[in-house]
C-alpha cells in the first residue's frame, strides 16, 4: 500500500488516517486486515487514533517504534502529536488493495 510505504522512519500514523488517505474514510479496521495478512509493510507505524499499539504483537511493535525514536510508555506512543495528519490524496484514486475496492 502506497500510503503505508511513503512513510518514513520515525513517522507514525493512525488506521483511520491511512483508510482515508487511501480513499477509505471509516475502513480502519480493513486497514488492519490489510497489515495482518500482507508482509512486507511497515506495519509498526500504525496505531489507533488514541496512540494506543494495536497490532498482534504489541511488545515488538513498542520495540521497533522506539527503535526509530518513538517514545513509547506501556501500550501507547508517548507523545500522541507524533502521529502524522496525511492530506488527501491530491489524484483522488484511491488504490485497488484495500478490501471492497
Amino acid at each position: 500500500m502506497a500510503v503505508l510505504c511513503a512513510l518514513g522512519r520515525g513517522e507514525v500514523v493512525s488506521y483511520g488516517e491511512v483508510a482515508a488517505r487511501a480513499g477509505y474514510p471509516g475502513a480502519a479496521r480493513a486497514v488492519g486486515n490489510l497489515l495482518a495478512r500482507r508482509g512486507g509493510l511497515p506495519w509498526w507505524r500504525v496505531v489507533r487514533s488514541d496512540g494506543r499499539l494495536a497490532a498482534g504483537d504489541v511488545r515488538r511493535q513498542a520495540e521497533l517504534l522506539r527503535a526509530e525514536g518513538i517514545p513509547v510508555r506501556g501500550a501507547r506512543i508517548a507523545d500522541r502529536a507524533r502521529l502524522r495528519r496525511l492530506a488527501p490524496d491530491p489524484a483522488g484514486v484511491p488504490p485497488a488493495d484495500l478490501p471492497g475496492s
